[in-house]
């Protein structure tokens, strides 16, 4: 009999202690109390939903997509976004492929709500023109990798590597 209600009692134990758990207590401390805050004017609910790599803006803000680029040409990362953001940091690297060699880095904290559009134009300083090759571009925001995509710097376009233009416009 003792066993019995031994084992009744050590249930009835296992079953307050699980049901306790579950219940939140009081905070133990200030600090256990208020959330982590990395920085109070910085929100992080942004979303990249679209990387595409140009060579100039379009009317809307976007640029049309290429892969292949000729060397005196500019380079413009275009993101498109949804969310909320309040200072959040945003980076774009142009990385060459070749090495590793970061040749291009542009930074920009966005603040912004709802769906947008952000161009970052990569253009060579000085008389310089981009090295022929193969690059990628690379987009973070608040630190963390969201986006890549792979383009090519070449000597001539090849046939239908650009869209045609409307000759209406």
């Amino acid at each position: 009999m003792k066993k019995t209600e031994f084992l009744v009692s050590a249930v009835l134990i296992c079953a307050a202690l699980a049901t306790g758990c579950g219940q939140k207590a009081g905070p133990a401390s200030p600090a256990a109390a208020a959330p982590a805050a990395s920085a109070p004017d910085k929100t992080l609910e942004l979303n990249l939903f679209a990387l595409d790599v140009g060579t100039s803006e379009n009317s809307d803000g976007t640029v049309t997509p290429l892969t292949q680029f000729l060397p005196a040409e500019k380079i413009v990362a275009s993101l498109r976004t949804r969310g909320a953001a309040n200072a959040v940091p945003v980076t774009a690297k142009l990385i060459a492929m070749s090495n590793g060699e970061i040749v291009g880095e542009l930074k920009k904290d966005l603040t912004l709500t709802g769906a947008a559009t952000t161009n970052l134009e990569f253009v060579r300083q000085g008389a310089g023109n981009w090295a022929l090759g193969r690059y990628v571009v690379e987009v973070t925001i608040d630190g963390k990798p969201v986006g890549r995509q792979e383009i090519e710097v070449t000597q001539t376009l090849p046939e239908g590597a650009r869209p045609k233009t409307d000759a209406k416009a």
